[in-house]
This record gives structure tokens, C-alpha cells and sequence, in this order.
């Protein structure tokens, strides 16, 4: 049997004989090692369609797959296994006259419990940032939507917009620690909006020990820097600054001009366009990285019609 050479852990494997590349789909699986049997059963005589359908828990996605895996010669496949979590990475060889349908099961099940558990912990953060901050309706949750639509667009891995799509709801995370300056009914004073400032600071603490949440750290501590260097806690400038702070820094700016606030009324979004690129007095293009700037810009009807969705 023809070894399957791949770069990530493999709980298990599956063999299939495949008599012409347009039967994949029907050709039946003979091998399964011993390791992956104990783990997922004994799937011999199930044909790969079978396999990719019951892994996907949809027969019509079990066929778009296979299509996939037609076109290409490989195609990834994530479902569940007997109650585990798997990723299948299936692909179609020939070795002299003979060809095959070779699957590495990946195991993912403690990794995809410890992010739901995870995420868990993301949605109770942003309800005590929520409760903190009563001005910002939705707020959060758009920075979510809107993080998520620029990494998209940005092609990051499918991982990356997953996460930022639910840790960037914690940029303001901090301000539980500053609940009683920003509830003041009056303009804050230079020594009231410094001790605001340092929200970066407290929300980069409170999740500084939890593991798995670095995205969420990074966002909290680099939301408020600038590219050109003017930005704070740290000063940071250009990519010292984290992409998730960037992208953050974007979408938290746009949102705060359309949306309507206590201290301030919501901005067209004509004008908030020409303020985010050409600058005011007190934003500047240059407070952000130009190449996800210009993305954004270029694709602005598409964070309008979010915030269209999602107002207050």
C-alpha cells in the first residue's frame, strides 16, 4: 500500500482502490489502520462518498466534495467521527497502473472543545463589557461582524477570521475597570480621559493569563495605536503594531463615527468616508496601515450595509 507522506499528526488512515478517476466517489474503502478503527469505527466496504457525507453529515456535501477531490486531486473535510471532531484530508494518487483514494484522519476533538470553551469565555467577557458600558448598544458585537468581513477580504486563514471574529468583541474589554469615569455625564476632563486611555492596559491584563486568547490580548493592548507612532499605550508604530490591532483599529474607528453617541451625533456615511480618507482634526489616514485602509475604503458599501443590519 502507498504511504501517505503529510506534515500533521494522523490518528488514522483509509485506502481506497479506484479503478477510474470519475468513479471516486463509488470506490469502496479496503484499508483502515488499526489506530483509526479503534477510534472511528470500521469503515471498510463504505465508499469514499460514503465517508465524506457521514464526516460532513450531509450526502450533498459528501458530493461536493468528492467533485472537489475530482477536480483538484485533494480536498479537506471537516465533521465529526463517532462523537470526535475530525479533519479529513483526502487525495487521489496513481502509482504506475494503479490509482487510490488515500485519507489521514487529524483528530481535532480536545482542540475544537477547548475553542468552543474559548469562545465561551469571549461571549461572558463582552457581556461585562457590555454592562460597563451601556452607551455602546451594539457596538461590540458590529466590531465583531466588521473584523470578521476584513479578514475575509484580507484572504486570511479560515482560523484567523474565525478568531477575530469572536475575540474582537473584547477590544474594550478594560473599560470594566474605568466603569464609573466613562459613565460621567459631562466631558471628561485631561486627567479623567488619561485614566480612560489605560482601558487598553487593564483589558490586556485580564486576559493576558488565559491561554488560547492571545488574539484577544493583542486586540485589547493595540487598538488604540497608530501607524504613524501617535497612538497609545506603547507608542507603537507600522507592524510593530499586531494585524489584529490594525484591523481593530479600522472598523472601531468607522463604527464610533456612523454611530450616534451621548457626546456626539452619528456621522453620514459620505462624510465618515472622507474623514477616514482624507482626515480631519483629529483622525488621520496615517493612524492606519495603508494597505488595509485602502481594502477597506475600496470595499465600504459592505461594512455600510453591516452597520445597516446591525444599528442600534
Amino acid at each position: 500500500m502507498p504511504v501517505f507522506n503529510a506534515d500533521y499528526a494522523i490518528f488514522g488512515t483509509i485506502t481506497a482502490k479506484v479503478k477510474d478517476r470519475r468513479d471516486i466517489g463509488s470506490s469502496k474503502i479496503y484499508y483502515i489502520n488499526e489506530f483509526g478503527e479503534n477510534l472511528y469505527g470500521d469503515m471498510r466496504g463504505m465508499t469514499i462518498l460514503q465517508s465524506l457525507g457521514m464526516v460532513a453529515n450531509d450526502i450533498e456535501k459528501g458530493k461536493q466534495q468528492v467533485a472537489f477531490l475530482n477536480e483538484t486531486g485533494s480536498v479537506i473535510t471537516e465533521g465529526r467521527i463517532k462523537n470526535r471532531y475530525v479533519k479529513i484530508h483526502s487525495r487521489y494518487i496513481k502509482q504506475g497502473r494503479k490509482s487510490y483514494v488515500q485519507c489521514a484522519i487529524m483528530d481535532m476533538t480536545e482542540s475544537t472543545i477547548l475553542q468552543k470553551m474559548l469562545y465561551g469565555t469571549s461571549e461572558a467577557l463582552k457581556r461585562a463589557a457590555e454592562a460597563a458600558d451601556e452607551d455602546t448598544g451594539m457596538h461590540i458585537s458590529r466590531i465583531n461582524h466588521y473584523s470578521e468581513l476584513l479578514a475575509s477580504l484580507m484572504n486570511m486563514p479560515q482560523k484567523y477570521i474565525n478568531d477575530i471574529s469572536k475575540y474582537a468583541q473584547l477590544h474594550d474589554i478594560g473599560k470594566i475597570k474605568v466603569t464609573e469615569t466613562i459613565r460621567l455625564p459631562r466631558k471628561l476632563t485631561v486627567e479623567e480621559f488619561a485614566s480612560v486611555k489605560k482601558h487598553t492596559v487593564y483589558g490586556a491584563a485580564i486576559v493576558s493569563d488565559l491561554d488560547g486568547l492571545e488574539m484577544a490580548h493583542n486586540i485589547a493592548i493595540d487598538h488604540h495605536e497608530k501607524w504613524d507612532g501617535n497612538g497609545y499605550p506603547n507608542g507603537k508604530k507600522a507592524e510593530e503594531i499586531s494585524l489584529e490591532g490594525r484591523i481593530v483599529a479600522i472598523v472601531d474607528v468607522f463604527d464610533a463615527l456612523v454611530s450616534e453617541r451621548s457626546y456626539k451625533p452619528a456621522y453620514s456615511y459620505d462624510v465618515t468616508f472622507d474623514k477616514m480618507k482624507n482626515g480631519d482634526d483629529r483622525i488621520l489616514p496615517a493612524h492606519f496601515d495603508p494597505q488595509i485602509l485602502q481594502l477597506f475604503l475600496h470595499h465600504y458599501k459592505k461594512f455600510v450595509e453591516l452597520h445597516q443590519k446591525m444599528k442600534d
